[in-house]
């Protein structure tokens, strides 16, 4: 009796596991391009990296509008930021080569490369994972960001589910920062910004 409530119990935790997604599924690079155009609220924020989110936080809100360039491949990003009541506008170029694109953002007449590659997600929503390669003292340190973006500025639970797994698929189990969506920066920048 013994043996076969083990046997069954055997075959039910195996039924389980095989009936978890697998990370393959998760993490599926984004194939088709044109699903990142548009205007995009910048909804959550998972990171590896403490120094990323404690920069990251003092934002309250972000939204990022993405275009094609005619006869090309590249595409170009429009965004503010809105960090202690005032709103910080920019802009990026990005260069996509297969999988992996290369978004310059210039701020301030300095500019800063990062590398990265869209994954699939939820409708209505673009993912970016980000990946650097910082050096200190010497020390490469390699880290990741998961960027959920949502056209509503609302993520339903099911949504934030989702982007948990890809985040835990992606090893970055770190910290979640969700910005406040509710008040943001203009599209057009005003002389009192």
């Amino acid at each position: 009796m013994f043996v076969h409530l083990c046997l069954a119990l055997l075959a039910l935790s195996s039924l389980s596991a095989a009936s978890e997604p697998d990370c393959d599924e998760h993490i599926k690079p984004l194939e088709d391009q044109s699903k990142i155009y548009g205007k995009w609220i910048f909804q959550i924020l998972a990171s590896d990296n403490e120094q990323l989110l404690k920069e990251m936080k003092i934002s309250n809100s972000s939204w990022s509008t993405i275009f094609s360039t005619p006869e090309s491949s590249d595409f170009s990003m429009t965004y503010a930021d809105r960090i202690d009541g005032k709103c910080v506008y920019g802009n990026a170029s990005s260069t996509p080569s297969g999988n992996l694109t290369k978004v310059t953002f210039l701020f301030n007449s300095t500019s800063y490369e990062h590398f990265g590659r869209y994954l699939e997600t939820c409708p209505d929503c673009v993912l970016w994972m980000d990946e650097a390669v910082s050096e200190a003292n010497g020390e490469q340190t390699k880290t990741k960001g998961l960027y959920l973006f949502t056209k509503t500025g609302k993520l339903d639970d099911s949504q934030l589910e989702v982007f948990k797994k890809q985040a835990e698929c992606l090893n970055i189990k770190l910290d979640f920062y969700f910005p406040d969506t509710t008040e943001l920066c203009p599209e057009v920048k005003t002389e009192e910004q």
